[in-house]
């Protein structure tokens, strides 16, 4: 009898081959999944085939917002024929397309077949970077794929390796990388259930849509300025704060519209230890300094972060980050 190890694929592998058949089958542009973080209610895009970048890893989700939050928490496919028009007033809650370039997308929930109550690991995603009209079988195929994933997923804690957290920031469960064989790259992550419901409406401000953050980068945007909001977590910060963020924000809108710039980008992302980091990058007719910040500087010290001012001949660029996983915290513990 031979003793030689077992070649069974990996959750990984198994995920990245069912992903290749659907974007093969289906002439997609883009296909990826998302998971859920059950301690907070997060999720970040974990698995992306046909990515322009690595820019989808700085993504996290809210609840009920974008693209991943509605179908996770309405476990209903989403379908997006073209974007940004059908969206408008919620642009920057999809994040995803606005990394991707993505015109039209259907998300659909990748929920456990072994429960009877259809807990959910998170949302399968799949693009075109073009317009087009998904038909009532393309959806079906999609969904199809989703509970193949679940199947996997219900595998993966039947052997017992769940280890219960989607946090990139956890330090304890580091997340190694693994190229396959066709160059494109997934990111080993344990991953746990979540289970969308009335917990999650009561964690969801009621004010979110009007929240200080999210008005400040509507006005950026009609000034001009590039705006992506990939980490949504400080959405979810308290008022307080948030007003805090949006203040210092301000700083920067301000300076674009008092003396326009040729092109002007504001990236609200995380980073790989699980901290918001703010980017703002811009060709403007005048300097920077630290002096334009001495207003804001008690915000910046409240919120405990980490400020930087670069300038290199014509382009400038201002970073700050912010420890939100604190912050969302602090609410917690007050």
């Amino acid at each position: 009898m031979s003793n030689e190890p077992s070649c069974q694929p990996t959750l990984q592998q198994q995920v990245q081959r069912e992903l290749e058949a659907l974007k093969r089958d289906m002439g997609l542009d883009f296909a990826a999944v998302a998971l859920a973080d059950g301690n907070y209610r997060d999720i970040y895009w974990r698995f992306a085939l046909g990515a322009n970048s690595d820019r989808y890893k700085m993504i996290t989700v809210r609840m009920g917002r974008g693209m991943a939050g509605k179908v996770l928490q309405g476990k209903r496919p989403h379908v997006v024929t073209a974007f940004p028009e059908e969206v408008q007033d919620e642009v920057l809650e999809y994040p995803i397309f606005l990394v991707e370039s993505l015109r039209s997308g259907v998300g659909v929930s990748v929920d456990s077949v072994a429960d009877v109550r259809r807990k959910a690991y998170g949302v399968l995603l799949v693009g075109q970077r073009s317009l087009r009209e998904f038909s009532a079988d393309d959806i079906e195929r999609v969904q199809s794929c989703a509970r193949t994933l679940g199947r996997f997923y219900d595998e993966e804690d039947e052997l017992g390796l769940c280890c219960g957290r989607m946090d990139p920031s956890a330090s304890e469960n580091p997340s190694p990388m693994r190229v396959e064989a066709n160059g494109e790259q997934l990111s080993e992550q344990p991953h746990t259930i979540a289970e969308p419901g009335a917990h999650d409406q009561e964690q969801e401000p009621a004010n979110q849509a009007a929240g200080p953050i999210l008005r400040l980068l509507k006005a950026a945007r009609s000034a001009g300025v590039a705006c992506e909001l990939l980490d949504q977590r400080v959405t979810s910060l308290s008022r307080e704060r948030q007003e805090q963020f949006a203040t210092i924000l301000e700083v920067l809108v301000n300076t674009c519209i008092s003396s326009p710039p040729v092109s002007a980008q504001l990236v609200i992302g995380q980073d790989e230890t699980g901290n918001t980091c703010v980017e703002f990058n811009s060709f403007l007719l005048h300097t920077l300094s630290e002096e334009l910040f001495l207003p804001v500087m008690e915000q910046i010290r409240s919120l405990k972060c980490d400020f930087e001012i670069v300038t290199k001949k014509s382009t400038q660029s201002v970073r700050f980050v912010v420890p939100t996983r604190l912050l969302l915290d602090e609410m917690h513990w007050n």
